[in-house]
């Protein structure tokens, strides 16, 4: 008898980018899975290039947050800030391809989804300055800050899950390509119009 479904796993079907969340700290039982979950995700030649910062005390948060791009404000109501450096140095380059960007990303999607299935919700981000993000967190100046990732327990409050769904459908963050616009079969161009 097969265990395995022949389903989109929720945490897959139900994650979104929120930014609602609850006054609430990750439980520390939590953290551990979340961490595991990234430090089992794949790289090349098992390179494990990610290197992450927690961010969890709230004047951290806020003085973090202040190197965020401004369009980033809703960052600082998180329950953490995990922060993502890793070296070009540290993974392979081939054919001019940095593969720490890709095995970074990896690792990340690995925890989000961790995450998801506790319950925790999270929202990426790319805009901020560099330079003052590695002076707030001491990073060392040869690592990149690939992502910083705000995260927390979902708020259960009405009013702000109303607001947040609100977000969500004005700025379109709901919408998803079908796999007509972004998959071919064998070759470019071809076979796009329905799924095997």
């Amino acid at each position: 008898m097969s265990m395995h479904s022949e389903e989109l796993l929720p945490e897959i079907e139900n994650r979104k980018s929120v930014t609602n969340w609850r006054n609430a700290p990750i439980r520390s039982e939590h953290w551990d899975l979340m961490l595991e979950a990234a430090r089992r995700a794949p790289s090349s030649w098992n390179h494990q290039p990610a290197r992450y910062v927690l961010v969890t005390d709230r004047e951290h948060i806020q003085r973090l947050s202040q190197s965020l791009h401004r369009t980033n404000g809703w960052a600082v109501n998180a329950a953490a800030l995990v922060v993502l450096a890793a070296t070009p140095e540290d993974d392979d380059r081939v054919a001019g391809k940095d593969y720490y960007l890709y095995d970074c990303g990896l690792s990340m999607m690995s925890m989000i989804y961790q995450a998801q299935a506790l319950g925790i919700t999270s929202r990426q981000m790319i805009g901020w300055d560099e330079e003052q993000v590695k002076g707030c967190l001491m990073i060392p100046s040869r690592y990149r800050v690939v992502v910083i990732t705000a995260i927390g327990y979902v708020s259960d409050s009405l009013a702000s899950t109303k607001l947040a769904d609100w977000k969500r459908t004005l700025t379109g963050q709901q919408k998803r390509y079908n796999a007509q616009h972004t998959v071919y079969w064998q070759r470019w161009g071809e076979g796009g119009s329905s799924l095997r």
